[in-house]
């Protein structure tokens, strides 16, 4: 995989050298393969899905 940041400037593709107009889009690769990224993604969305059932079932709950 490669390395380092890239920018898009007027829809052209090219390695960042220097310093870039604030117009242009950075980015760079990521270093996660694309299952590990949405190994992750679920396993945030159930975690945070979690939460807000047992935020909520707090909050409803009958003192």
């Amino acid at each position: 995989m490669r390395t380092g940041a890239f920018v898009s400037k007027n829809g052209v593709v090219s390695k960042a050298v220097g310093v870039q107009p604030k117009e242009a889009l950075l980015f760079a690769p990521s270093k996660k393969s694309s299952s590990q990224i949405l190994r992750e993604q679920r396993i945030a969305m159930k975690h945070n899905n979690k939460q807000i059932k047992d935020r909520f079932a707090q909050a409803t709950k009958r003192a």
